[in-house]
């Protein structure tokens, strides 16, 4: 036996593991003073069990887990390991090479390990005894123990004697025996005093027991006589579920006859909708075609109103024109009358005529200025005029007296003045005609403009009208809509209702248990009522706890043993229980925590397979309190989209459990479960906050149904004000 190798891992100095091999003979380490040679030795005597952190140069043991320096970190842990060859079978195991291992944290735990097996130092101490290697024994010795050795001081020399000799072993197992001994002395006292005090409570227990007994024969008549009650209660309640079956039944048959009634007056109401669809884009074309009729007439209303003003303007011009020619045509007659009547005397006054040419001459050109201005007025007078002058000129030639001539001229000029009054007469009618003419027009085009802006406002309020229609008709549509989704939420409310009351699906036990409440001190509730998950994961998390949703979780071990005697007492079945404050669910420990970071290792590789959705526990929706089972139970659950992904990863992850979105479930051990998709309304879990989700989804479908109303009334009175009666 001998040591072959020393592993030094954060021992003081030994920030890097350093692994030091001893071969057969002597082997030297030579260094500077303060290099670490002597914390070689207290590795040594570390390892093997030295208890006293003196001996080792430090204040406290966690002194000697490496400190840090300015550019390397201080270190948690330290670790020595040391290999010794038992070759000769002089430690009594029957390895070859036996490995012992301490460690220390700054928390102040310590391990010891042998051959990698977690062990006490009792066991390490009891494999060294009598061997010569141990923490005080001469396998090590310093400098200071080589002084202590050549002393003067016989106590300790006897130490190292008799550990060379092997007395140890023995004198230890004498402390030992002596120490049970007196332990034994304590107990018999002990023993005597509680004997004395069951002998007084012998008789007691003598009377105790009689009175047991006679409750016992009484406890079992009072049992016979529950179970005949029973019996005929159960007989009742056959009967009465009979009945219920019946008239669930029944109730089952109407609501599918109502449900296939409502199906059918859906395709009615849809039928209904398109023939409505169809009727209103044919009324929108009528509108359209009487609107644009409506346009042809109005266009032709103003044709023949026009037309007909311009009628009357020129009914009125011809009846002038017709009074301005009778005129005219009197006068003519007038002038031939008095020029046949001076025919007789033109010949005499010829000679005169002569005589007085130049008086003719004059008035001559007196009668062009006066034809001239005639000419300037009217071109029709003025051909008139000149027929007139032309039988002036005539009967001027015939005229013998100078006299007769001016009495013409005068004539003639006063027959000018009142032609030209009358001319200036029609000018001036002509004038105001045209003005009225101008006016019309005025008024034409403002009454043009109106009928433009009239047509505009005509078209938009038509348009806007169409459009409000169309809203009021779809918001009605969705009104609808939102009534038959709120009945709906209300008849699934009622029946979600339904079912937490009779608490369907609970187990009796559980059941009875949750109806009363004078068994516990804290808070319980049913599994299935404390958590919530979303409607795509509610069938994969029901089939991951379909056989703990009737588990009853409660806050302490008293109200357990309560629960389980208020059961027995009452012979209402079973239940089964879930502690939430539960203390072995603490992770502490180096093997739970190299457990627990094995196994998140395994489930960040399972999230990157194909098929992986989310794990189950992730999945839930719960208070803090309740969340720790869910945390516990499902922590090795994963939702996957199908059975074939969940078949491939439980082959290669064996140890967990997978659930499909469609419900089907394949544990650890290989068990797969499956079948057709249960429906959503016979999930258990999270019923109460289904129901809580509905309420409130119920309340707020009730608002916006308000809301649409309002809508509705405003659309139906500004709808109500527009009348294009009116406007056409």
């Amino acid at each position: 036996m001998y040591l072959s190798r020393l592993e030094i891992f954060g021992f003081k100095s030994f920030a890097q593991k350093t692994i030091i091999n001893f071969n057969e003979g002597i082997t030297s380490i030579v260094g500077p003073n303060g290099c670490g040679k002597t914390n070689i030795v207290d590795a040594l005597r570390w390892c093997l069990g030295e208890q006293k952190s003196g001996t080792l140069r430090s204040d406290k043991m966690e002194n000697v887990i490496f400190n840090g320096t300015s550019s390397k970190k201080p270190m948690g842990m330290a670790e020595v390991s040391l290999v010794i060859h038992n070759t000769k079978g002089i430690l009594p195991t029957e390895y070859t090479d036996v490995t012992i291992t301490r460690r220390i944290f700054r928390s102040g735990e310590s391990e010891y390990l042998l051959n990698k097996n977690l062990c006490r130092l009792k066991d390490i101490t009891n494999l060294f005894m009598d061997t010569g290697i141990g923490a005080n024994a001469y396998s090590v010795i310093e400098l200071k123990m080589v002084e202590t050795i050549l002393s003067d001081k016989a106590d300790e020399r006897r130490n190292m004697f008799e550990e060379a000799a092997g007395v140890n072993k023995y004198k230890l197992r004498r402390r030992l025996a002596l120490r049970k001994l007196d332990d034994v002395k304590t107990d018999l006292t002990r023993v005597n005093d509680i004997v004395s005090e069951v002998e007084k409570k012998v008789n007691y227990l003598e009377r105790q027991a009689k009175r047991a007994e006679k409750h016992n024969k009484i406890s079992t008549r009072l049992r016979e006589l529950e179970l005949d009650l029973a019996e005929r209660e159960f007989a009742l309640f056959n009967i009465q579920r009979e009945e219920t079956r019946f008239k669930k039944n029944s109730l089952f048959e109407n609501r599918l006859h109502i449900d296939s009634e409502t199906g059918k007056q859906e395709e009615d109401l849809n039928h209904i909708k398109t023939q409505l669809n169809e009727i209103e884009s044919v009324l929108k074309e009528k509108r359209a075609a009487v609107q644009l009729q409506t346009e042809k007439i109005y266009n032709l209303h103003n044709q023949i109103s026009v037309a007909e003003e311009r009628k009357k303007s020129i009914l009125q011009n011809i009846d002038d024109y017709n009074l301005e020619l009778n005129e005219l045509t009197n006068q003519f007659t007038s002038a031939e009358l008095f020029v046949k009547d001076n025919q007789s005397s033109l010949d005499e006054t010829t000679s005169f005529i002569l005589q007085k040419e130049n008086e003719k001459t004059f008035a001559s050109s007196e009668l062009e200025k006066f034809k001239s201005g005639l000419e300037e007025k009217r071109q029709l007078l003025k051909a008139q005029n000149e027929l007139l002058l032309e039988k002036v000129k005539e009967k001027a030639n015939k005229e013998n007296e100078l006299s007769s001539i001016e009495l013409l001229v005068n004539a003639k000029k006063n027959l000018s003045e009142k032609l030209n009054h009358k001319i200036e007469t029609l000018t001036g009618n002509i004038a105001k005609t045209v003005g009225y003419i101008e006016e019309l027009e005025q008024e034409k085009h403002q009454a043009t403009q109106k009928f433009q802006q009239a047509e505009a406002v005509y078209n938009q309020k038509q348009k806007e009208k169409e459009e409000l229609e169309y809203q009021l008709n779809s918001l009605k549509g969705k009104e609808l809509e939102e009534r038959s989704l709120v009945n709906g939420i209300k008849d699934r409310i009622h029946f979600i209702q339904t079912l937490i009351e009779n608490m369907e699906g609970v187990s009796k036990g559980a059941k009875a248990l949750l109806e009363n409440d004078n068994w516990n001190l804290g808070d319980k509730s049913l599994l299935a009522h404390v958590g919530n998950t979303t409607e795509e994961f509610r069938i994969a998390i029901e089939a991951s706890l379909k056989n703990n949703l009737n588990t009853i979780l409660i806050e302490s071990v008293d109200d357990l043993w309560k629960g389980l005697e208020h059961l027995k007492n009452n012979d209402i079945g079973k239940a089964s229980f879930y502690i939430t404050n539960d203390p072995k669910l603490s992770n502490s420990g180096l093997l739970k925590m190299i457990r627990h970071f094995l196994f998140k290792r395994k489930c960040n590789s399972l999230e990157k397979e194909t098929g992986f959705v989310v794990w189950a526990k992730n999945a839930i929706q719960s208070e803090q309190k309740w969340k720790v089972f869910f945390d516990r139970y499902l922590d090795k659950t994963a939702v996957v989209k199908s059975i074939e992904d969940a078949l491939v990863l439980s082959k290669k992850y064996n140890d967990f459990n997978f659930v499909t979105v469609d419900g089907d479930y394949i544990d650890q051990h290989g068990i797969v479960e499956g079948g057709s998709i249960p429906k959503l309304d016979d999930s258990v879990f999270g019923r109460k906050q289904l129901l809580q989700n509905l309420k409130a989804s119920f309340s707020n479908k009730e608002k916006e149904i308000i809301e649409l109303r309002d809508k509705i009334d405003r659309t139906e009175e500004i709808l109500s004000s527009i009348d294009l009666k009116i406007l056409s």
